[in-house]
């Protein structure tokens, strides 16, 4: 393992601030000085110390939850420099990463973790966890489509598996003025959708092969876990119950 990945997972700073550390010679591997990030050390063997302090595995697992806002990308970095989730967890060590991802504009519950198990529990699609989502359409589906979504539909990226789709309300909105000509007013269809798969843009694409276009979505629920009412942008750590819940 890399020396900087190393110390960064053991919690003790970001991975950028061991990199500057090491230059600046305050990382020692076996009583060595080591100034060059990347070297390359035996985590069994290997006897690390930052700033004169043993550095050791970390032991404490992190679980917690954030209300991501739209225009954040779920990623831990992007070359384009773009705003990302992670930069909402500033105060956190690297060490943690999303569960799973949101798609760039969709909004809500996103979990973060540094305990690889935990993670693929929730991301493997055999374990079927239900992620809850509400989703704002334009227009009213037909009942025939909605069967279509419920039974299974073919996307770019494969069929879907059967989902759970309730039409919570409609919504009329004033039609714009070229509507007006035509006499047709335009609609907000609300959904709750449930499925336990994460294709990309999943929910966006089912709804568009129908021939609706989704203008907001927002997950809300993963199992049991809601969102409640934490503040869109800001993040709480899982109390135990409800890790111990996730992993049932």
């Amino acid at each position: 393992m890399r020396l900087e990945k190393y110390i960064a997972t053991s919690g003790i700073a970001s991975r950028r601030a061991v990199k500057r550390a090491i230059r600046e010679g305050r990382v020692t591997v076996n009583g060595t000085e080591i100034l060059i990030p990347g070297h390359p050390i035996n985590v069994e063997l290997d006897s690390v110390e930052f700033e004169g302090k043993q550095v050791e595995p970390l032991t404490e697992r992190i679980y917690l939850m954030l209300n991501k806002p739209a225009g954040y990308l779920t990623t831990r970095r992007d070359e384009r420099g773009r705003p990302t989730v992670m930069d909402l967890l500033t105060e956190l060590p690297e060490s943690i990463y999303p569960v799973g991802r949101l798609d760039l504009e969709t909004e809500g519950l996103l979990l973060f973790t540094n305990d690889g198990n935990f993670a693929n529990r929730l991301m493997h699609p055999s374990h079927e966890v239900d992620k809850t989502y509400l989703a704002w359409v334009n227009g009213v589906p037909t009942d025939r489509a909605l069967d279509r979504l419920r039974n299974g539909i073919s996307i770019p990226g494969g069929t879907t598996s059967p989902a759970k789709i309730k039409l919570l309300n409609v919504k009329h909105t004033q039609a714009s003025t070229a509507k007006k000509k035509t006499g047709k007013n335009e609609s907000l269809s609300k959904f709750r959708v449930i499925i336990h798969e994460g294709k990309k843009r999943q929910i966006r694409l089912m709804f568009k092969t129908v021939g609706h276009r989704v203008i907001r979505l927002k997950r809300t629920h993963i199992g049991e876990l809601g969102l409640g009412n934490l503040p869109q942008g800001q993040y709480r750590f899982l109390t135990p119950a409800e890790v111990a819940q996730l992993q049932t």
